[in-house]
């Protein structure tokens, strides 16, 4: 895509660099930021617009969106803005939303003796069929596929998922004017409690993955971001299942995604507006959401033709828009990015050690009320 936003703008250059994951790509932009060194432009996670704007890093996206008087704000879905926005104001530009989704192998269930065409839609079921799906297939005495693998580590992102589980379960991240932590309450506690016992008491999770285990086969079940649906359909064709998240209390699933940001020292903003532009565009954001299984951002993309026949072509990336009233959005306040770590290595602290939940969380609950205050 750059490739041809660079040939079809013959007096602008992109120049792309790769960041890394999210964890790691966070700790080098704040480096590159402080040390005068910052790119044009970067991809960000949607929660850091906040800390960005508070360091006076960024360029305000809102400047150049009222501006612009091809940009149709309302085209846009609320929650995309959402992500982007702080005290207010529109930060950055969304770029790719996402949620999160139950993929899951239909020859293994079958195998099982579990319906295919019926997925787990409750924890319960979850672990029933994990159990059902684990296997010790040559009679070794070691498992050899296991009924569900999730992120457990923290520099991998486990936060994220879990956060889902506790939302399942009727529970909120923060008190309502964000100087409280609460995720150490009662269902998070539960919500974590079911990680640990899915690990060490049910056995359907490992600690380590097998490489590439669920499109090898030796994973059942999974549960990742929509942005995977194409390389999921890629290694399992038509085995693959895409099923709505299996909840608790209620149905949730998180937004997900990367947002546009043009940093303050950039000498080349109205170029950098220009490609930030383009890549959100109707046409591109077509493209873009075909190619990968990104939620589009816009309305209109959703109700076009294409993508209507993409729909009707390929049915199971119907779930990512069929879950969308149901995401979260996690909140754009300083605090987050830095608290949203010490949450994920609590996570990894209870699955890998299995220690008591509510011992972990509250020992995170610390560090984050003293951010958040």
């Amino acid at each position: 895509m750059i490739n041809d936003f660079n040939a079809s703008h013959p007096n602008i250059t992109v120049v792309p660099s790769y960041g890394g994951t999210l964890w790691t790509m966070r700790d080098k932009l704040l480096t590159a930021i402080a040390g005068g060194a910052a790119p044009d432009i970067s991809i960000i996670d949607q929660f850091w617009s906040s800390e960005l704007a508070d360091a006076g890093s960024m360029v305000r996206a809102q400047d150049f969106i009222d501006a612009d008087a091809a940009i149709n704000k309302d085209d846009i879905y609320d929650y995309a803005w959402k992500t982007a926005t702080y005290k207010g104001k529109i930060w950055s530009m969304p770029f790719s939303t996402s949620n999160e989704v139950l993929y899951y192998n239909k020859d293994l269930f079958s195998k099982a003796g579990l319906d295919p065409n019926k997925p787990p839609k409750t924890w319960d079921e979850l672990v029933s069929m994990g159990q059902k799906l684990t296997k010790d297939l040559n009679n070794d005495g070691k498992t050899d596929q296991w009924g569900l693998s999730l992120v457990l580590k923290a520099d991998e992102g486990c936060v994220y998922d879990w956060l889902i589980f506790l939302w399942q379960n009727d529970g909120v991240l923060f008190s309502d004017d964000f100087t409280k932590s609460r995720f150490n309450e009662q269902p998070g506690v539960e919500a974590l409690q079911l990680y640990v016992d899915m690990v060490h008491k049910h056995k359907i999770m490992p600690l380590a993955p097998p490489a590439n285990g669920f499109a090898n086969g030796l994973i059942a079940m999974t549960i990742a971001s929509t942005s995977r649906l194409s390389t999921n359909i890629g290694a399992l064709k038509d085995n693959l299942g895409v099923a709505p998240l299996p909840m608790k209390k209620k149905q949730a699933t998180g937004v997900g995604g990367a947002n546009l940001a043009i940093f303050s020292a950039t000498k080349n903003k109205q170029a950098a507006w220009e490609f930030v532009r383009w890549m959100s565009s109707a046409d591109i954001n077509l493209r873009w959401s075909i190619a990968t299984g990104y939620l589009p951002l816009r309305k209109s993309v959703v109700s076009s033709a294409k993508y209507q026949e993409f729909l009707t072509k390929e049915p199971r990336a119907k779930v990512i828009v069929d879950q969308m009233p149901f995401a979260i959005v996690r909140p754009n306040i300083p605090a987050y990015a830095p608290g949203s770590r010490e949450i994920g290595l609590a996570v990894e602290e209870a699955v890998f050690g299995n220690k008591d939940p509510k011992t972990t969380l509250d020992a995170a609950a610390k560090k984050v009320d003293a951010m958040l205050k």
